[in-house]
């Protein structure tokens, strides 16, 4: 039997616990603001966050840690389950961020060094395991655990791991780039270094990845939506209008791979579908080279587009549009 927690004990003491250099908020507390400095010198404690609170505000120190989350009962109303950490602001550290399974953070990250976001698997059964990041995510080195889901864009300066099933709907760019299997991004910037697994799906109509291919080393396909998916066999069974909904579960399309979870992380099969389009990673006709000079150090960067659009079209504004329905597409309910 796994072990649950009762939050009686809890609020029984301060809500906080503040020593020399850094401050603690205890498990199952419900903190109506954020946890900033308001003296000098308060912004290089480490800040940790114990399982299961609520933080209404931002988040700033040196280092900041949310804790994966327990199982833990409300313990005011017997049997009813907290349901993990939510903290209702973005997160800022001058060094790293650690963010735990079970965690919801409704803005984004920002680390002046690693940010570390856990697998969202639960820790013990019956534990939460979301792990959701509404807004950017950005630092020194970036490492994304197993299933989780960003639902803006991803920029770390030096290096970017991302594990199997995770969902990025905005760009992720860093000058090396490691995805896992089973991946939905928005975009794909890579620099310097790309590696990628088996089923991953890019919306972007366009990838850049680096300019010299010895650089590369992708497993498998990576499916394109455009154009293969505008046309989908199973548009009637997926949502059969061309919303930002239905065309939102056409990419996460259970007939293109199916995701499992175990104990560990997530696995990935092929599904039933094989008439999705590929990126034409292969097919160096289909590539151009394109030439950056915006940097900041000011040195050129070569990248490889890759693309599926074609070159020398009669109606570019279709093509165009057809394209981009994938990249402005969102799980997001519509307002009616």
């Amino acid at each position: 039997m796994d072990e649950e927690f009762s939050s009686v004990a809890a609020i029984a003491v301060d809500r906080v616990e503040i020593g020399a250099g850094f401050i603690t908020l205890r498990p199952a507390q419900e903190l109506r603001e954020g946890i900033l400095p308001t003296s000098g010198g308060e912004e290089k404690r480490k800040v940790t966050i114990s399982p299961c609170c609520l933080v209404d505000g931002h988040v700033f120190g040196n280092e900041v840690i949310v804790l994966p989350s327990d199982r833990r009962n409300l313990s005011t109303r017997a049997g009813e389950m907290l349901p993990g950490t939510q903290i209702n602001g973005g997160i800022n550290a001058f060094e790293n961020i650690t963010i735990g399974t079970g965690s919801v953070i409704r803005g984004g990250l920002l680390a002046g060094g690693k940010v570390t976001i856990d697998k969202a698997i639960p820790q013990s059964e019956g534990a939460p395991s979301r792990l959701i990041i509404e807004g950017a995510v950005s630092g020194k080195d970036i490492e994304i655990g197993d299933g989780v889901v960003i639902l803006g864009p991803v920029v770390a300066q030096r290096s970017l791991k991302i594990g199997n099933a995770v969902t990025i709907r905005d760009y992720a760019i860093s000058p090396e780039v490691t995805i896992g299997n089973g991946c939905l991004l928005g975009g794909l910037i890579a620099a310097k270094k790309i590696e990628s697994g088996d089923f991953n799906t890019i919306a972007s109509s366009r990838i850049l990845l680096p300019g010299d291919q010895s650089n590369w080393s992708i497993m498998g396909d990576i499916r394109s939506p455009y154009p293969g998916c505008n046309n989908c066999p199973q548009a009637d069974k997926l949502g059969g209008y061309d919303s930002a909904t239905d065309l939102g579960r056409r990419l996460s399309c259970n007939y293109f791979s199916s995701i499992n979870m175990n104990d560990v992380d997530f696995s990935v099969e092929g599904g039933a579908c094989d008439v999705w389009t590929r990126f034409p990673i292969g097919i160096e006709e289909d590539h151009w080279i394109l030439v950056d000079t915006e940097s900041v150090a000011g040195e050129e960067t070569l990248f490889t587009v890759v693309s599926n659009m074609p070159k020398n079209s009669v109606n570019m504004d279709l093509e165009s549009n057809r394209a981009a329905i994938w990249e402005l597409t969102s799980e997001a309910s519509e307002e009616e």
